[in-house]
């Protein structure tokens, strides 16, 4: 299954071949900085949801949901990956707060499993991306990520972050977003987005259009 490739540059399908070893370098060197990012993302989200569920509950007596695998994250809060990661998260803390009830009823109709993760990880990207990659789209791709593991995880289904990290970084690879984050300099270069209010309005909109579009194409049609 496509999901059991490691990180690596795509084979030559889709993406404009690298003019150089080099250049083929610095895209292996993205796909395995993709990884921490995403780790860093996800540990970062979690954190700031459980924090919002603590001020929420304050005085009801309410367990806090926590998610241990997400919790003991192994992470290097000083490395400039965590930091690129920690960063897209607020923007991913924006996009929550703003589509939550979106994200679960898309997630509801999905119905995602450990079967089916991988295929309808590539419908939504495929849509997300079919116009061009920016920030706000790979941003919304990491969000979208995170909701889908927590979702799984609520199910009952422990362990599943890691697959989920191969299946956020081999969609990267599968849709050229590996290729074109090496062409813009590397992950760091996200840092100078997050302050952009135009592209993070897009991320939003953009995420929340592409989750009608494939419920209505791929499962309310058939």
């Amino acid at each position: 299954m496509a999901s059991d490739q490691g990180p690596g540059p795509p084979d030559d399908e889709g993406c404009s071949e690298a003019s150089s070893l080099s250049e083929k370098g610095k895209q292996r060197q993205v796909a395995r900085d993709t990884e921490e990012v995403f780790r860093s993302y996800v540990y970062y989200r979690h954190q700031q949801e459980q924090q919002q569920q603590q001020q929420e509950q304050e005085g009801e007596g309410a367990a806090v949901s926590t998610d241990p695998e997400m919790d003991t994250l192994p992470l290097d809060p000083s490395s400039t990956l965590a930091q690129v990661g920690r960063q897209l998260s607020v923007i991913g803390d924006d996009i929550n707060r703003r589509y939550n009830s979106e994200f679960q009823s898309l997630l509801q109709q999905l119905q995602p499993t450990a079967d089916n993760a991988y295929d309808l990880f590539l419908k939504i990207a495929s849509s997300l991306f079919k116009s061009g990659i920016n920030w706000g789209r790979v941003a919304a791709l990491l969000a979208f990520g995170y909701r889908l593991a927590l979702h799984v995880y609520r199910q009952g289904l422990s362990g599943f972050l890691g697959k989920v990290t191969r299946l956020v970084i081999n969609c990267m690879l599968h849709y050229c977003i590996v290729h074109w984050i090496a062409k813009e300099g590397g992950w760091e270069k996200a840092v100078r987005w997050v302050n952009d209010p135009i592209l993070i309005v897009g991320a939003i909109l953009g995420l929340v259009l592409v989750g009608e579009y494939v419920v209505r194409r791929f499962f309310k049609s058939s």
